[in-house]
Order: structure tokens, then C-alpha cells, then sequence
């Protein structure tokens, strides 16, 4: 009890007290967990009230009130095998009070091994159904054949037999979940578990604005999440628009200072009501949530990509995005007109930007009305949004879930009322009303079919009658309620209603314990409500259950969903309206919406802090399984400075979801909009996106098919390197592109960490000098610091002013070795919007390999199902690593000669214009160099040579030009010998059928000979002898 005073009393001891007392006081589970509120009734009395201990020595900002040791459950009986696993039953040790009122006693716990690499367990009320949540997960197949994980469960005899049990990893014996701690706390409206965590490299979490990409486990202070209208704060720490908790935990090595083992695990608890998380310096987490079940998945791994990959095989992999959609979006809330929307798009693409996508947000409304157009202001929206179309610029609009309470005129809410659609109150009577853009409002529950159906009917309408568009832009969908239990909405002066929603007091409305997600907005002088901004928590959702009579959710358990359960159906709307893939992107998002959607970052500020955080944000929801996201690039809130909205457009350049927005209070913001300097600066980094596009969608090819990331943090690819595990301002595109962007005003210079491997400067194709340590790299006010990784092969495309234009445009590989001089790398490609060329195979997919020591270039063609692709060309190659008197490239008896990219050390061959045809695509690579010939179709073989340079007939001396015969026999004009050799397909050594008398001009003589061509109608051969100026 008196931990602190002994410390200081006897700290000579500081190896026996010491140790001990700090154990002690980390270890403490809060007991009073609202004392974070501003009208929190914490105090030494309420706290032993609660059965709870009380420790006045000890600092405020530390734990004083805590659980007593033996609080917790205690095993009955034995275990009980499944079809899955095992159950146990577990009643709560009568000998403590409860935290809070009305605790389940009588408790299941319910361990699934889910598959060889996911476990799944479930803590459940013994006597009651209580609400699960009601999203499709991929099933198990019964009980993992070979598990990989052990699941261990003890009694702690010194604590009342107290239950507690612990996950390990059979490889290390790691162990990823344990309950040692105690803490277990399940009442109906108070849920707790903690588990000591295995280092103190802990990831995710969300939705919240993190500071750095690593939790600090020394701060206690919890976070929220509860899907709210919540834009970001530098100060604060804010629950936002979705909720995803998930965590990760990066391993250490036994007996080590947080050195990384190379293993991560993950943790996934499947409950949608309201919560909060917090750490311990122990090192702990406590998650609390307020209804459900606690229903957790532990992920494996071991390697990050792999926990990942697993987590969103369970809970959906990705979408496939439109082509289109990974180019550049502009998007302004108040253009005011569809005169000023014309004129922003006009000065941008005659600057020369490229632009893929314009956005329109709700002032192109009729009076903010969903489904409306405003016939003054944006006359004529619907055949200039076609016209874009025609010249490549896809059209996103959005769209609010809030319809207008007007049931004379607004048929969508007529035809909604008719077809019972809209979110009810408790007594299921009346609808529930809120306060939104229009004014009075009612919220559509997108949990019924017949909803489903109306929401799908209002888009395909509006698409086919008022204005057609390529994606749906699903805002305020948390959902968004203005002032809810205040006086009057904030917009009354816009809408002319004073009228607000008021939440009757009840236990769903006004739970026990509030979460950090209320108690963060405390007032000076007024508590916050959950319901605050949103509707009232004691709504009724879903379809009638027949057995009960009564809807079969209430907002409470569901609100976290609302976003969710909007996405699906307004997906399956669009490409029903459009017959295309499309694009949906909602603000709220929880577990598994990266199926069916993107994501942007929500309304934030121009402010430096800001763009440090949307990195942090966008390798969260790559996390989450929503790779397809990014932020407003240039802020949202506020004025950007010209320097600082350069910097974000550099880094915004990466995001998978690259969009500049922008309110109606700030400055023009668009590229076009600043200095011809940053203009250009603008640009060039754009450019760069559009080139790399291909690498972009082949990424997110894999995520969709194998749930990996597309943007991610360097400890993913370097997860034994410690250094790395704090490192968030630079990120990784794929496995291959680093980007370390200038985040500081006035900074010229970024410091950068270089991981083990070789790095190449991707603008001059200098090698990085050091590895495993920081450099300084230069960075001028018009670069962003961009770093090839050695190994890699990135497909390119010629750059267009949008992908219309640029999907016309020759392919390109930019090919950078690593240390043994290989490379590899695939190109996915479809017609990038087609609903599901997947599942038809109606792609191309290919494999490239590298290896400089065999001059070899090959490709693999795993799929050839495009037809256009045999209309693609691959017309230059990028080579890092090289000089230029390396290699000579040839191909079927044509030399493309090889050039040094001017003040740098890159290599290209251009002009190449080679059909990507596998079916008639045969390629011969020479290299003089290394004196051999390699055949290139769907694979490449060597067929000459590969024997070094000499004058055998089973080898070469630059080999200069080539011609194959029908039969695959090559004729190889071997000039440095003087002579054509013959090589027919699996012989060792070739045939002498011209020259290779020494050099000369006799007839049986060459000089320098540059070309063989075979004339099959008299079966002989045409060679150009170059040096003696004739052809033979």
C-alpha cells in the first residue's frame, strides 16, 4: 500500500523494493475508470464503495483505486469438448463487489481453434443471449487440423483460485494473450479484460488521431471509440469517424531490451458497442466496452504481412478499386456554382495537372436535399458531367443519409415513409427525428431489406434522370446528428428550424459507464452524452423478430455499424445503376467495410502536424483492411500556407487515396491555384504517381486477392530492425518504394533511416552509401526524397494528363538489383473497371525476373485473360546499378543501344515497342558482355551459350544480332568471332554456317558482322557484314 514511500525510505534495496513496488503499481487495474470525466464522483469513499482498494500515497496520475487481486472469475468444472475446440464455465468469486451494477455471474468461455493460424475465443453470458455482432466473417471449417498456438488456462491459488489463461505460439513460446493480471470484469453494461502484453511495440487502434504510429505504453490515458462527427484537434485525444480494434503487437526476444524477435501477432475484438483502451506501463491493455460479448481473434503471423493477410482473410479482403480512382481527385465543399467547379478543373488541366476525378460535395444540392440538384446554381451539372467523362475525367458525388423531414414535396422521404424505411423510436411508434444539412431529417436503417431496396431505387433514378456519376461519396454517416440534446442546431440560421433531438434518460442513453468516447467532450459545466451528435442510443433497428416482437437491434448495440451497413447496399446500388466497378467512400467505417469501400481521413486542418499524422492514419486503415484511403491533401480546416500545401501535395502524391479538399472558408487550394514554382513542383511529383500507376493497382490487386497492404511502415518489411519500429514519417509503397517526405517548415533537408539493403536514389540512381543507420538527404522545396530498394522490378506506364489517356501509353520496367543482381517484380492489369474480371480471369498477370550476372530478363505469364493486352507495348527499360558499357540490348535481329539518362548513374533502353503478347511474344536479350543469347517468351531459357566469352563453338563473343527460325533454331551473329553460328534448341555448342576464317573480305570472310536474317523460299542466309560495307 505505502509502495512509493518504501522506495524512497530504502532505496539501497532499489534490486529487491524496488522492482517489486513498481511491479505493484503497474500491475494495478483501475478501478474507477470515469474518473477521466470533468463530474466524476471519484473520490477515496466512492472508490472502497466499489469493494475496490485505495491507495491515497500514491500520485494522482497513477492507478489509486484499483480492483481488488482475487476480483474475477473461477473455473467450474472441466472442460467440455466442441466441434471447434473446448468450453469452460466460470462463475464470479462471490467474496468481491462488483464495479458496476448488474454482473454476470454465470459465465462460458468458449475457445474455437479457428484455423492453424487464428484463434478464436468468446466470453458469454452462461444464462442470457445477449447482442453479437452481425457481420459475415469467412467460417471455420471445424477445428484447425494443426494448430500452431497452444491455449492454457490455470487457477491462481493465491488469489481465491482466481481463473486466468495465456496464448502462446508453439515455434518461440511467445505468448500473445494473458490474463494473469486479473481485471476480467462482465457486467451487462460494463465489459473489461486486460492482458499483459508480450512488448512494448504496440500498433493500431482506431479510429483516433494518433501522434505517432507506436502507443505509448508509459500513458494511461485511455482512448475512445465510437463513430462520431469528429474532426481532428491538435490537443486532444478524440474518438473520430469509425471503429476498428484491432491491435498489433510487434514480438521481442526472450531476456532482451524490447529487441524485436522479427514476429507479430494481432488481436481482434469483435464488438461493436462503445469503448475504450488504455496501457500500462506493465506492459498492459485494457479494452472496456459497454455491451455484447467480448468475442477476440488472435492472428499469428508470425511476419507482419502475414497478420494482415490473416486478419482480412477473415473479415474480407479489399476492393479492387477503378483504375481511374488511384489517379488524382479534386474536390471542394462550395464552389459555389458549377460556373466556379468549371472554371477549377479548367485552369488545372490547362496548367497541365493531371486529373482523374472531380467530386462534388453538397453544395451542387437543392437546399443541402440528398438526391436533389440545384437547378440555379448547377444547371446544366448533368450534361457537363458527361462531357468530363468523355474526356477521362471520372465524376464522384456526394451523398447524405439524412433525408429531409418534407413529406409533401421530397419524394424520397415520402416513398420512405410509405416503405417503412426510417430508424424508429424505443416504443417502435413514431420516428426518430434528428437535425442535419437541411434541416429536420430522418435516418434510413439500411439493417432492412425493404431499405436496402428504396436506397438502391433513389441511386439508380438519380443516375439514370439527374446526373450521372462513376462513385458515391457517403458522408456524415456515423450518423451525423447537429446539436442533439441542445437548445437549437448550429445551422438554424440556414435551415430555419430551432429544432434539435432530444434523448429520453435511460439506461442505453445514459449507461453506467459513459467511455472515454463521452467523457473527452465534457463542458466546463455540462456532462456529454454518448448520443451527443448523433441519434439517440435507445433506437430501434432492424427487422420485427418474430419470437420477441420487437426490432431486432437498438442503436446502442448497432450505432458503431450505421456506416457499415450503409456501404453494401450503396455499392451494389451503383454498379447495379452504372454496370461498373465504381467507388463508394464512406466516412464511418468498422471491421470488414475495406470489402465493399475506400476511406478518407475525415476534416482535418492545414497544419504541419497534420500531414505527420494522415501518414500515421493511412497505414492504420491499411491495417484495418481499408488500403484504399488517404487524406485531404492541404487540410481541410483553415488557410495552407504555399510551402506547406507543396509538401502535402509531394507526400498526398503517395496516398493510395490521393484527394485535394478543401471548405468554403479557406483559400483556393488546387494546384493551379499557387505559384508557377509550386505549380511545377506540383506536377512533377504527380507525374511520378502516374508513371508508377501500374505498381499501384498491381498492389492492390494483392490486396484483394490476398489481403496484403498497399502502404506500410518499414518494420514490415525489416521487422528484426529496431530502429525501425519507431519510425512513422516514412513509409513504404508496397515492398519496393520508400518515401521519406519533408514534414517541417523550412526544412531543405529530411533525415532518413536506410534499413538493410541496398537503396537507390530514385532521381539520379545513385546507390545510399550506408545501411542500417540515419543520413541527411537533400530535399529542396520542389523534391520529395523517393528511394528504390535493390531486388525490385516496377512496372511503369507513360505518363498522361489521366488514365484514360495514360492506359494508352507504352509500358516500362524499372529494374533495380539488389546485391546478387537480381530484380523481380509483377504487373497486374485488367480493364480496370469491369465488376469482376477476377473471377473471369479476365486479366493479365505476369511475373518479371532479373538477373544481371546472366544478362536475363524474363516473364512469367500466369494469367493472359485481357485481350487489349495484346495491343500493349513494353517500350523502355530503367536500370539501376548498371553502366552504360554493360549491356547492348537485341531483340529478333534489332539493337536498341543503351544511354546514361543525363547527370545521373540510370541506364535506359528505349524505343523497344515489344508487344505484350505472350502468344507471340519471343524476345533474345544479348549482352555482349556476358556472351550469351536468352530466349524470352513465357519464360526465359538460354539457348546459346552462357559459357563465357571465347572462340568454342559453345561459346560467344558479342553476340550482336539475331534471327529465330521457325523451329526455334537461332541464327546468332557472334561479331566479336567473326562468324554466324547455328544453335538449334537443346544443343550445347552452335554450328559455324558463315565466317569464322578471321577477320577479312574474302568471301569466306566477316567483318564486324551486325545482322542474320534467314531466307526460308531459297534456305539460306542474309547477312549484313558491316565493316566490309556489304551484305552476304
Amino acid at each position: 500500500m505505502y509502495c512509493l514511500q518504501r522506495l524512497v525510505e530504502i532505496v539501497f534495496f532499489i534490486g529487491f523494493v524496488g522492482c517489486s513496488c513498481a511491479n505493484e503499481l503497474f500491475e494495478r487495474i483501475e478501478c474507477f475508470p470515469e474518473r477521466e470525466s470533468k463530474f466524476s464522483t471519484y473520490s477515496k469513499d466512492a472508490c472502497l464503495a466499489r469493494g475496490c482498494e485505495y491507495d491515497e500515497k500514491t500520485p494522482t496520475d497513477m492507478v489509486q483505486c484499483y480492483l481488488k487481486s482475487n476480483y474475477g472469475y473461477i473455473m467450474q468444472g472441466d472442460q467440455q469438448a466442441t466441434a471447434g475446440g473446448f468450453q469452460l464455465r466460470l462463475t464470479l468469486n462471490q467474496a468481491v463487489s462488483s464495479m458496476f451494477p448488474d454482473p454476470i455471474n454465470n459465465v462460458i468461455l468458449d475457445v474455437q481453434y479457428y484455423t492453424n493460424d487464428i484463434l478464436r475465443f468468446r466470453l458469454y453470458d452462461a444464462n442470457n443471449s445477449r447482442y453479437e455482432v452481425p457481420i459475415p466473417l469467412k467460417s471455420s471449417s471445424g477445428r484447425a487440423p494443426s494448430p500452431k498456438y497452444d491455449f492454457t488456462y490455470h487457477s491462481n491459488s493465491s488469489r481465491d483460485n482466481l481463473f486466468f489463461f495465456k496464448i502462446t505460439r508453439q515455434a518461440d513460446q511467445a505468448t500473445l494473450f494473458d490474463t494473469s493480471a486479473g481485471g476480467l470484469v462482465l457486467n451487462n453494461q460494463f465489459l473489461q479484460i486486460v492482458s499483459r502484453l508480450q512488448s512494448r511495440h504496440v500498433f493500431g487502434f482506431g479510429e483516433n488521431n494518433h501522434d505517432t504510429l507506436k502507443h505509448d505504453v508509459n500513458d494511461r490515458r485511455p482512448w475512445g471509440i465510437f463513430a462520431r462527427d469528429q474532426g481532428t484537434n491538435e490537443n486532444t485525444r478524440l474518438n473520430h469517424y469509425g471503429a476498428h480494434p484491432f491491435y498489433l503487437v510487434m514480438e521481442q526476444l526472450p531476456n532482451t531490451d524490447q529487441v524485436p524477435s522479427g514476429n507479430m501477432h494481432g488481436v481482434l475484438l469483435l464488438n461493436s458497442n462503445a469503448m475504450d483502451y488504455s496501457f500500462t506501463p506493465m506492459p498492459s491493455v485494457t479494452i472496456r466496452t459497454i455491451g455484447g460479448i467480448l468475442d477476440f481473434f488472435v492472428f499469428l503471423g508470425p511476419k507482419p504481412e502475414q497478420v494482415i493477410q490473416q486478419y482480412t482473410w477473415l473479415v474480407g479482403y479489399s476492393i479492387l478499386p477503378p483504375y481511374w480512382s488511384i489517379g488524382f481527385h479534386l474536390s471542394r465543399w462550395e464552389y459555389r456554382s458549377l460556373a466556379e467547379m468549371q472554371k477549377v478543373i479548367k485552369r488545372n488541366r490547362d496548367a497541365g495537372v493531371p486529373l482523374d476525378v472531380q467530386h462534388a460535395d453538397i453544395d451542387y444540392m437543392d437546399a443541402r436535399k440528398t438526391f436533389t440538384i440545384d437547378s440555379i446554381n448547377y444547371e446544366g451539372m448533368k450534361e457537363y458531367f458527361l462531357q468530363l467523362n468523355n474526356e477521362g475525367v471520372r465524376t464522384i458525388i456526394i451523398l447524405d443519409p439524412a433525408l429531409f423531414d418534407d413529406q409533401v414535396n421530397y419524394q424520397p422521404t415520402i416513398q420512405g415513409i410509405q416503405e417503412d424505411v426510417f430508424i424508429k423510436w424505443s416504443n417502435g411508434s413514431g420516428l426518430m427525428k434528428g437535425a442535419c444539412w437541411p434541416g429536420e431529417v430522418f435516418f434510413p436503417d439500411y439493417f432492412t431489406n425493404r431499405t436496402q431496396q428504396w436506397w438502391s431505387r433513389l441511386i439508380r433514378d438519380f443516375r439514370r434522370d439527374m446526373v450521372s456519376f462513376d462513385g458515391l461519396w457517403i458522408d456524415m454517416n456515423e450518423p451525423a446528428v447537429f446539436d442533439t440534446n441542445e437548445d437549437r442546431p448550429w445551422n438554424a440560421g440556414e435551415t430555419g428550424s430551432n429544432y434539435t433531438l432530444k434523448c429520453p434518460e435511460n439506461s442505453f442513453d445514459d449507461p453506467p459507464y459513459r467511455t472515454m468516447a463521452a467523457f473527452r467532450y465534457d463542458a466546463i459545466n455540462k456532462t456529454v452524452r454518448l448520443s451527443q451528435k448523433t441519434l439517440c442510443l435507445s433506437a430501434q433497428q432492424g427487422e420485427i423478430d418474430s419470437s420477441t416482437g420487437k426490432h431486432k437491434y437498438i442503436h446502442y448495440d448497432v450505432h458503431n455499424l450505421y456506416g457499415w451497413s450503409q456501404t453494401k447496399p450503396t455499392l451494389d446500388a451503383l454498379r447495379a445503376a452504372s454496370g461498373k466497378r465504381g467507388l463508394v467512400l464512406p466516412r464511418s467505417t468498422f471491421v470488414g467495410s475495406g470489402q465493399w469501400s475506400g476511406h478518407w481521413l475525415g476534416d482535418n486542418t492545414a497544419e504541419w502536424h497534420e500531414m505527420k499524422r494522415s501518414i500515421i492514419g493511412m497505414t492504420e486503415f491499411n491495417w484495418f483492411g481499408i488500403p484504399f484511403n488517404g487524406a485531404d491533401i492541404c487540410g481541410y480546416f483553415n488557410n495552407a500556407t504555399e510551402e506547406m500545401c507543396t509538401r502535402w501535395m509531394q507526400v498526398g502524391a503517395f496516398y493510395p487515396f490521393s484527394r485535394n479538399h478543401n471548405n468554403r472558408d479557406t483559400i483556393d487550394q488546387d494546384p493551379a491555384a499557387w505559384s508557377t514554382t509550386s505549380l511545377n513542383s506540383m506536377i512533377s511529383v504527380l507525374r511520378i504517381r502516374y508513371t508508377i500507376l501500374p505498381y499501384y493497382y498491381t498492389l492492390f490487386y494483392k490486396a484483394h486477392t490476398q489481403g496484403s497492404t498497399v502502404i506500410r511502415p518499414l518494420f514490415h518489411e525489416f521487422p528484426s530492425d529496431k530502429a525501425t519500429l519507431d519510425i512513422y514519417l516514412q513509409f513504404l509503397v508496397g515492398p519496393y518504394v520508400m518515401i521519406a517526405p519533408v514534414t517541417d517548415a523550412g526544412a531543405r533537408a529530411v533525415q532518413i533511416y536506410i534499413p538493410s539493403s541496398p537503396w537507390y536514389n530514385f532521381y539520379n540512381g545513385s546507390i545510399i552509401p550506408v545501411q542500417n543507420q540515419s543520413m541527411s538527404i537533400n530535399a529542396p522545396l520542389d523534391t520529395i526524397p523517393i528511394l528504390l530498394r535493390g531486388g525490385a522490378i516496377v512496372p511503369t506506364q507513360g505518363f498522361a494528363n489521366n488514365t484514360k489517356l495514360s492506359r494508352m501509353q507504352p509500358f516500362g520496367l524499372i529494374i533495380v538489383p539488389d546485391l546478387n543482381g537480381n530484380a523481380e517484380g509483377d504487373l497486374f492489369y485488367d480493364d480496370g473497371e469491369s465488376i469482376d474480371t477476377i473471377t473471369t480471369k479476365s486479366y493479365f498477370l505476369a511475373t518479371f525476373k532479373w538477373s544481371s550476372s546472366k544478362s536475363q530478363l524474363t516473364m512469367m505469364v500466369d494469367v493472359n485473360g485481357y485481350k487489349e493486352m495484346s495491343n500493349m507495348k513494353l517500350n523502355s527499360l530503367t536500370i539501376y546499378g548498371l553502366k552504360p558499357t554493360q549491356t547492348t540490348v537485341h531483340v529478333a535481329g534489332k539493337q536498341y543501344p543503351t544511354s546514361l539518362r543525363p547527370n545521373t548513374q540510370i541506364v535506359e533502353v528505349n524505343g523497344m515497342g515489344l508487344p505484350m503478347d505472350p502468344s507471340r511474344w519471343i524476345i533474345n536479350v544479348g549482352s555482349w558482355c556476358e556472351n550469351r543469347v536468352v530466349r524470352w517468351s513465357l519464360n526465359g531459357v538460354t539457348v546459346a551459350d552462357g559459357n563465357g566469352r571465347g572462340v568454342g563453338l559453345n561459346q560467344l563473343n558479342e553476340s550482336w544480332g539475331l534471327y529465330e527460325d521457325d523451329d526455334q533454331t537461332v541464327f546468332i551473329d557472334d561479331r566479336g568471332n567473326q562468324r554466324i553460328v547455328k544453335w538449334k534448341v537443346g544443343v550445347m555448342s552452335g554450328q559455324i554456317v558463315a565466317g569464322g576464317n578471321g577477320q577479312g573480305n574474302r568471301p569466306d570472310q566477316l567483318s564486324q558482322p551486325s545482322n542474320v536474317i534467314v531466307d526460308k523460299e531459297t534456305d539460306s542466309i542474309i547477312i549484313c557484314d558491316q565493316g566490309n560495307r556489304r551484305v552476304m
